[in-house]
């Protein structure tokens, strides 16, 4: 493409590419319909109903620990819609454009380069697992919308001395625990990346509002759960996971419902199967620890696998995929189209934005990306890892990957505020 037919498409209206987004994960919703696509749609879309027609969140009549964010959303698309789940599936395509509004805007806003947001809102318009995942009633697509603004936010409020950015990207942060609970843990380290960033009085002040804004939500919900459950805690999900990434590890590898089968079959299920659902979570826990503790050189056999599959160009062709009525991931498509779009956007982006956040090394406010990848990698190296744990990085891989194509646009030159 020449530079000036570049030109253009750069200089096209923000409005036609979100209209693009709109079109592309309406239809991949109506592709969908009602059909069930992931087995752990069941579980969101049936905690969803259970919001929408008692007003709490549960599951058959019973409290569960959550994740209230995707349970809220997907419960406002079946009142609005109706039963069937292409209605939740139309408005999260809905929250789909606005996370590609936002990966644009922030793109410019930190990189302080119009071309750079351009380049990254076409990207995350188009982005095939944007698409995908904008279309499954899943928590990918709740949790990279409410993080990833989050992070912006933060790193403008360190950049800009600002306290309402800063709480406003707290607050945010917050609630993408309250989609994802892993978000809880590395808000820690993205935290204390902001603080190194900018280490004066006042400016330590100003991210202690940001903490307070941060905790508002997450220790509502651990009241809540403390009034229904009996437990002062974020998550009871955390121990079977552990043990899915660890002592079951190699039929996970499988499938979920493989680990799933095996650890139902021993004895430390059948103790801790009665229990209620916090106290099986914690002894779940502790048997997972017990376990990393026992098996230091097969952990580290594990963490190696882990960080390949969370980093791989494309999905596995070993592993069989269900294709029933209850699960089929795929969505129709071939093994080699996944893996043929996935080689199309995966390399470039993940190599080339790490080449352009590295270019940015010196902007400290940006260490809160870094931190949040860090964080990310570090979460599901250490518990379980797939593919779809990285969705929520790539906005940050979008911004650096959009910076380093804008400075070759301009002949390696530091990127304009105007341009």
């Amino acid at each position: 493409m020449d530079r000036r037919r570049l030109r253009l498409l750069l200089d096209s209206p923000e409005r036609a590419w979100l209209a693009l987004a709109l079109v592309l994960r309406a239809a991949f919703a109506l592709r969908l319909g009602g059909a069930f696509y992931q087995t752990d749609e069941h579980s969101f879309a049936a905690a969803a109903r259970t919001l929408a027609s008692s007003g709490f969140v549960g599951i058959g009549g019973v409290p569960t620990s959550g994740p209230p964010v995707p349970a809220a959303l997907y419960g406002l698309g079946f009142r609005l819609f109706g039963p069937s789940l292409l209605g939740p599936r139309l408005l999260e395509g809905l929250v789909g454009v606005l996370l590609a509004a936002a990966v644009g805007r922030a793109t410019a806003a930190l990189t302080r380069s119009r071309d750079a947001g351009r380049l990254a809102l076409i990207v995350a318009c188009v982005y095939p697992f944007f698409v995908y995942y904008g279309g499954l009633l899943m928590s990918e697509t709740p949790y990279v919308t409410l993080a990833f603004p989050a992070l912006a936010l933060l790193a403008l409020g360190v950049r800009d001395e600002s306290a309402p950015l800063l709480c406003g990207g707290g607050f945010l942060l917050g609630l993408a625990a309250l989609a994802r609970a892993e978000a809880a843990p590395i808000a820690l380290l993205v935290f204390a990346a902001a603080a190194a960033a900018r280490a004066d009085r006042r400016s330590l002040r100003r991210l202690a509002l940001a903490v307070l804004c941060w905790a508002v939500p997450l220790l509502g919900w651990c009241a809540r759960n403390r009034a229904e459950l009996g437990a002062f805690t974020l998550d009871d999900h955390g121990g079977i996971t552990l043990l899915h990434g660890t002592m079951f590890f190699d039929a996970n590898e499988i499938d979920t419902t493989v680990a799933m089968k095996e650890f139902e079959a021993t004895p430390l299920a059948a103790r801790t199967n009665g229990l209620p659902a916090p106290e099986r979570d914690r002894a779940l826990m502790r048997a997972g620890f017990a376990w990393i503790f026992s098996h230091p050189a097969q952990v580290a056999r594990q963490w190696v696998r882990k960080f390949v599959n969370f980093w791989r160009f494309y999905p596995r062709v070993d592993k069989r995929y269900p294709d029933d009525a209850v699960a089929n991931p795929s969505a129709g498509a071939s093994r080699g189209l996944l893996v043929a779009v996935s080689l199309l956007f995966e390399p470039a982006l993940i190599l080339g934005g790490l080449a352009g956040l590295w270019t940015l090394r010196a902007r400290r406010e940006l260490w809160t990306l870094w931190a949040f990848l860090l964080g990310t990698t570090g979460v599901h190296v250490f518990i379980i890892s797939q593919m779809r744990y990285r969705l929520p990085v790539m906005p940050i891989l979008m911004v650096g990957a959009a910076a380093l194509a804008a400075r070759a646009l301009d002949g390696g030159a530091p990127q304009s505020e105007t341009r």
